[in-house]
């Protein structure tokens, strides 16, 4: 059987790095403790970046770009058992973030959201996660019960 891992979703357009990354580095190093490896999207970062690049503005290489890192998270979501999706409202627009937890949830996949209390979350998530909590420890703790 293949290696399964922890997908990290969450908002990437209209954040700055360290929003992207931050939460993601600190759930990976938890959770690499117990030995379950997390698939972090930000890796592909410098794919982001070059679509904001006003040297390249090449539509046909702008939609590669795009197609590409598409695909490359949809092959990531595949080869995890557990996705793990921040909604928080405050955190980015994470229109990426709906259609890779749809997608998810289409391939059954086991879907953990963390959020904030106060945030009205979109309906349609709120059908689709398997467990929501509020606060990134419960999520860590979540996660291992399912390895």
């Amino acid at each position: 059987m293949s290696k399964e891992y922890v997908y990290l979703a969450g908002p990437m357009e209209d954040c700055s790095e360290s929003v992207m990354t931050e939460w993601r580095t600190h759930l990976a190093s938890e959770l690499m403790l117990w030995d379950i490896e997390c698939l972090d999207p930000t890796r592909r970062v410098s794919f982001h970046n070059q679509l904001y690049d006003t040297t390249l503005q090449d539509d046909i290489r702008n939609m590669n770009l795009c197609k590409r890192i598409f695909k490359q998270d949809m092959q990531d979501i595949s080869n995890s058992r557990v996705i793990i999706a921040d909604v928080r409202r405050k955190s980015g627009r994470g229109t990426g973030t709906s259609m890779e937890l749809m997608f998810a949830h289409m391939k059954n996949k086991i879907i953990i959201m963390w959020g904030d209390h106060n945030d009205h979350i979109h309906p349609f998530y709120e059908s689709i996660y398997t467990e929501k909590h509020y606060d990134l420890n419960d999520v860590i703790e979540a996660v291992k019960e399912y390895y």
